[in-house]
């Protein structure tokens, strides 16, 4: 689909490959593209990023807890089962993923595949007066997320544990969104660009989607990946929540990931509201640039793991050829 497609094209259409996570595809997109661009954004423009990323963080993370794992563990079929005999907890999930989406709405446009996002910056970007009504709703949220942790720990989960390879960015001063060095408990650290020197993709009998392998080894990206590797740069009140919660890294049971995404709602909350504060508008909304031929790649944390974006770009700007290897085929 990108083959032939201007290099400004690309966030948008990758953004269609999901429904739930379209900014962790911009994100990639753009952080790889930039490289090739010789682009560096203006530090605003890169907290207007984290800020949008918390935005799908927790409207991602309250779905996935609510509609896709809690009737799980109760033995409900769906949500919509659920919330007839417990409408007040579906009504809050739906409040806490509200707030996520707003979010979204605020700065990309739209709540499903924003279309503010590009190469550079952003489209437009928001004067501090435009995100004060969305401060309160995100005070709000993290109380309905404080609730959230505190609800999932009730739940019974099976005692059963792996000893996974974990594999995740990790920054070294914030818990990771758009940047750092891939590591793992097994002892990787590497540059985001020597990625396909260290994973592979192959194709096996049963599945359309190519699977990759870390030297051969299957492995496990997302929130307990996240969790077990980064634990250390989450903000105290979200690591005390965490202990509280009996929730202290390492954590290889897969089941207790309801709660590391309970957790890591608190967390896009907590950010939200500081990137709020701290906020102050880019001189510019988006950097331009010549196109150039090049290739270049980026990784983001997505609400479900790590996503990598290679792409080439002839002189024109045009796409070449792009890999793109999303958190789901890696698991």
């Amino acid at each position: 689909f990108l083959r032939g497609r201007s290099y400004r094209e690309v966030p948008d259409i990758t953004a269609r490959l999901c429904g739930i996570c379209p900014v962790a595809y911009q994100m990639s997109s753009v952080h790889a593209l930039e490289k090739i661009l010789g682009i560096t954004i203006h530090p605003s423009v890169r907290m207007l990023r984290r800020l949008i990323y918390c935005g799908e963080w927790i409207e991602s993370h309250a779905l996935h807890v609510y509609m896709l794992h809690a009737p799980d563990f109760l033995n409900y079929p769906d949500v919509l089962t659920l919330a007839r005999d417990h409408p007040d907890r579906v009504k809050k999930a739906l409040a806490l993923k509200k707030a996520g989406n707003d979010l979204m709405t605020l700065l990309g446009g739209r709540e499903i595949h924003p279309v503010s996002v590009c190469v550079g910056g952003f489209h437009r970007t928001p004067s501090p007066s435009e995100l004060l009504p969305i401060r309160d709703p995100l005070r709000r949220a993290r109380d309905l997320a404080v609730e959230t942790v505190e609800w999932v720990r009730t739940l019974e989960f099976p005692d059963f544990e792996q000893d996974y390879d974990f594999v995740a960015l990790s920054h070294p001063e914030e818990y990771p969104f758009n940047e750092g060095r891939m590591i793992s408990n097994r002892g990787l650290d590497i540059p985001v660009e020597e990625y396909e020197e260290h994973f592979h993709e192959k194709q096996v009998p049963h599945s359309n989607s190519l699977h990759s392998l870390h030297k051969g080894r299957a492995y496990h990206v997302g929130p307990l990946a996240r969790f077990n590797l980064n634990f250390e740069r989450l903000p105290e009140s979200v690591k005390i929540l965490a202990r509280d919660s009996g929730m202290a890294p390492p954590c290889r049971n897969p089941f207790k990931s309801i709660t590391v995404r309970a957790l890591e709602t608190v967390f896009a909350c907590e950010e939200a509201l500081r990137i709020l504060d701290e906020y102050e508008p880019p001189p510019r909304h988006r950097v331009e640039a010549e196109p150039r031929a090049g290739t270049g790649c980026a990784c983001s944390e997505a609400p479900r793991g790590t996503l990598y974006h290679r792409y080439e770009l002839s002189a024109d700007g045009s796409v070449v050829s792009a890999k793109i290897v999303p958190p789901t085929s890696q698991n």
